[in-house]
């Protein structure tokens, strides 16, 4: 299985452990992933490596600032860990990642990218973008975007080897 790390936007306020994020391991649980293998092969990451804070009812959005800030943490991350594969989560990871403003997730999720992630590598790696599977996020609980999901789901699992 090629080691592969999941970038989100921002950690959450409580983290029991690396890879405490249940609905994603859900996922990840749906295409035969074992916990020992995502423990094994996967790192759980974000662009900010803290809470950024609540507004509203919501988490706080990181800001281009923080982002911007956290650049070398990130880039030190990923070097360290090694991945073969990069698994943007949500909007905003996924428009750093591919150093492009994201339009509708429709045209980005289910499909694999050939890019320098997040523009700190200085080599192309696989991308294989997912919506961010929160709560909050109405977007993958839609029936054609479901399909979608399924389908990214699909192309990570062959991807994983």
């Amino acid at each position: 299985m090629k080691r592969t790390i999941f970038i989100g936007q921002a950690m959450p306020r409580k983290k029991n452990d690396l890879h405490d994020w249940p609905s994603l391991n859900s996922w990840l649980y749906s295409i035969n992933l074992t916990h020992e293998q995502i423990v094994a092969n996967c790192y759980y990451s974000a662009l900010v490596d803290y809470f950024p804070g609540v507004k509203g009812s919501s988490h706080r959005v990181p800001s281009h600032e923080e982002i911007v800030e956290e650049q070398d943490r990130l880039k030190n991350t990923i070097l360290t860990f090694g991945p073969e594969i990069v698994v943007p989560i949500g909007r905003q990871s996924i428009a750093y990642c591919l150093g492009e403003k994201v339009g509708p997730l429709t045209g980005y999720i289910g499909r694999s990218f050939e890019v320098d992630p997040f523009g700190l590598l200085d080599k192309k790696m696989p991308v294989i973008p997912l919506p961010h599977p929160s709560g909050a996020s109405t977007w993958y609980h839609k029936s054609e975007h479901k399909e979608l999901l399924k389908k990214a789901l699909r192309v990570l699992r062959i991807s994983l080897g």
